[in-house]
């Protein structure tokens, strides 16, 4: 029996070889463009980041969340600028308002430039996410910064979160970023109390996100609260932590920047007065 032997001419071995390098280098790319890196990893969990005065970086972040919905998911949108008692209200304007504006007239909390969070509004009104109150109130920061976690958090909390045993490393990192964050004119003694402030916060917006189960969650918050170092993702639980990705929007890049964030968005720095001499003018007042 003869068996037929076929020969591969280096005209076609030459175009095998094109083909699969052509192959594989649409594989690294597809591998390497956005939608593909959001899913990475099996990630659920998305921390993004902003400069709260900065336009730039809003409308980058917002081009990254619609990119998720695209996929055809209908992620839970958990934000720092609405407090969790108003989550009710939240609700009911969602259901009874024709516009964001009447949602925000309800249900906005005052400080923020509303300007930057109306298209998750929008989102909500249009059933494209679902809206969560993730933040704790000023008055309940202020009662954790005088009279500790307790006066806001239940025995179960604190203990599921270890409060009473924060990490010396968490501290630090947390002292240091206040400190810097104030243009290092904070007195020493106040320093500690806006920790534990700062802390409640980050603990609050974790516990969001834990309790969504089986849903795709992005947190919508300062880069401060979501940095890997000391933020948000400290408190998640371990399985949720290898299902997240966290990324910063930042003006300027920083050596931390690779401890803090998966992500780095550098983003166009805007004309603002020095920080801090509007916070030495401050405190003169005072």
């Amino acid at each position: 029996m003869l068996t037929s032997i076929y020969v591969i001419k280096p005209r076609q071995l030459l175009n095998l070889f094109l083909s699969i390098a052509t192959a594989f280098l649409s594989f690294a790319s597809q591998a390497q463009s956005p939608d593909s890196q959001l899913q990475r990893n099996g990630t659920k969990i998305y921390l993004l980041g902003e400069v709260h005065d900065n336009p730039n970086g809003h409308t980058l972040r917002l081009e990254l969340v619609m990119q998720l919905i695209s996929q055809n998911q209908k992620p839970v949108v958990a934000m720092e600028q609405f407090d969790r008692e108003n989550q009710q209200a939240l609700d009911l304007a969602l259901t009874s308002c024709q516009d964001v504006d009447c949602v925000l007239a309800k249900v906005a909390t005052p400080g923020w430039n509303w300007l930057f969070y109306k298209p998750y509004v929008q989102l909500a009104l249009d059933k494209k996410i679902t809206l969560v109150a993730a933040n704790l109130s000023n008055t309940d920061v202020r009662k954790v910064m005088t009279q500790g976690f307790s006066s806001v958090y239940s025995p179960l909390e604190i203990a599921e979160y270890k409060l009473a045993q924060l990490p010396m490393h968490l501290l630090n990192d947390q002292r240091k970023s206040i400190q810097e964050g104030h243009c290092n004119m904070l007195p020493i003694q106040a320093i500690d109390p806006m920790v534990r402030g700062q802390i409640a916060r980050d603990v609050w917006m974790a516990n969001v996100v834990n309790n969504v189960k089986n849903k795709t969650v992005i947190l919508i918050a300062g880069n401060g609260h979501v940095r890997k170092d000391a933020g948000v993702f400290q408190w998640l639980t371990r399985e949720n932590q290898l299902t997240t990705q966290v990324h910063g929007y930042v003006e300027q890049t920083e050596k931390s920047d690779a401890d803090w964030y998966d992500h780095v968005h550098v983003i166009p720095i805007i004309e603002r007065e020095d920080p801090c001499r509007v916070f030495e003018k401050n405190r003169s007042k005072k």
